[in-house]
């Protein structure tokens, strides 16, 4: 899905150390610290069906210079924190309307695709993660966001001109994107804190939903300062997810003027979220190895289970520096005969151990998965060998057991269909 309405003016952000996610879906406090409270915002399915609204005003990209916030606010806890595991990602970009055209694939950011012939539709086919489309060069510009899913995009920056370059129609001037950016890499909760003041001072609302309506009594929530600690948000003045929203990737936004905004009014918000596991080519796997990191060195291919990659014969290099998955998905192991920390490999570019989501550099045995990957299901049990007491029946990717209401221990687990 892309959704298309929702350009937002450029803005200027401050970036922020990596946090942890929370739990609360909103909740109230201070500065120094949240306290229970608030409501839960409904998930929303879908927000195709938008109604109409206008475009927020133009603006030149702000210039922040006040600190965002206390120490205290930016300061996350760290105990417990384990790794974060990153999917790859990928666009295929098409340069005409009905996928035609020249066929371009995106696996990471792109800082300036100003080169790119494109006609004034474009196709997008987002495989995985959630990207933001920039209309100039190193990120820089009006957003326009796209989520997992297919769709035409007719040229975007022209709503904001009355005529196209050298007196051109605005219909009939050619699409030219700025840049691309990777926002939404993993299944981290979305977490995002909207302050009463500036600069992150004052109350303090956490969301970690989406939330069709926060009005409180027919009063809109009024937010001088953002706090953006994971995940691509959108942001909107009317409740509903009326009219066009902000794009507020991770990071500070000390005042108004850094998300573009001019009325503090926040009535409804939305984050943007990873789908399940997508496999393109299931009947074609294939890995290609390379030998060191950034796809150096000698490199040979597999197509099928490696009980032990280091006693493969010649040419094959004894380590494994970084992946490129071409087909198929995959189950990487720490040790030889799948054993230790294991790894999904999904299609796509792996540079080095880190973007697996490996403990270590160290990557033995490698097996194919073969199941059909379309409505999975699986049930979790509290309790050894399936016996009675809590359990939780998930049918779709969660960040946090206890958002479902179950607990943090699991025992025994039966696996209904898919991976």
């Amino acid at each position: 899905v892309l959704y298309s309405r929702f350009v937002s003016p450029s803005a200027t952000l401050l970036e922020l150390p990596d946090g942890d996610g929370g739990t609360g879906s909103p909740s109230l406090g201070d500065h120094n610290g949240l306290g229970p409270g608030g409501h839960s915002g409904p998930e929303m399915a879908m927000l195709e069906a938008l109604s109409s609204g206008s475009v927020p005003p133009v603006t030149e990209e702000p210039e922040s210079t006040v600190t965002l916030c206390p120490d205290d606010v930016l300061r996350e806890e760290k105990e417990g924190l384990e790794k974060i595991n990153t999917r790859p990602g990928k666009i295929i970009l098409y340069s005409d309307a009905g996928f035609a055209g020249q066929k371009r694939e995106i696996w990471d950011d792109v800082p300036d695709a100003t080169s790119w012939e494109l006609s004034h539709t474009i196709s997008i086919r987002v495989i995985r993660g959630g990207w933001v489309m920039y209309e100039k060069p190193r990120f820089r510009g009006r957003k326009c966001v796209l989520a997992e899913g297919d769709v035409e995009i007719d040229n975007p920056w022209t709503a904001y001109g009355e005529s196209g370059e050298n007196g051109q129609p605005r219909g009939s001037r050619p699409f030219r994107i700025g840049s691309f950016k990777r926002v939404v890499r993993d299944y981290r909760t979305p977490e995002i804190s909207l302050f009463a003041e500036e600069n992150g001072e004052g109350a303090r609302l956490r969301f970690t939903g989406s939330a069709e309506d926060t009005r409180t009594r027919g009063q809109a929530l009024a937010a001088a300062s953002i706090i953006v600690h994971s995940g691509l948000w959108l942001v909107y003045s009317k409740p509903f997810f009326d009219d066009d929203p902000y794009v507020l990737e991770p990071g500070g936004y000390p005042n108004l003027k850094a998300w573009g905004a001019k009325d503090p009014s926040i009535c409804s918000m939305h984050p943007i979220r990873l789908g399940c596991p997508v496999v393109e080519r299931p009947g074609e796997p294939q890995v290609l190895i390379y030998e060191a990191a950034a796809f150096q060195g000698r490199s040979f291919t597999i197509s099928r289970d490696i009980y032990d990659l280091k006693r493969l014969p010649e040419p094959a290099p004894p380590t494994v520096g970084s992946l490129r998955v071409l087909g198929g998905c995959w189950v990487g192991y720490e040790k030889e005969g799948f054993r230790g920390h294991q790894y999904l490999l999904e299609e796509g570019e792996y540079q080095d151990w880190r973007q697996w989501g490996g403990y270590s550099k160290e990557l033995v045995s490698l097996r194919l998965i073969r199941t059909d990957f379309s409505d999975p299901a699986l049930v979790l049990f509290e309790a050894m060998d399936f016996e009675e007491g809590p359990s939780v029946e998930l049918s779709e990717a969660l960040p946090d057991t206890q958002l479902a209401g179950y607990g943090t221990v699991t025992q025994s687990i039966h696996v209904l269909s898919g991976v």
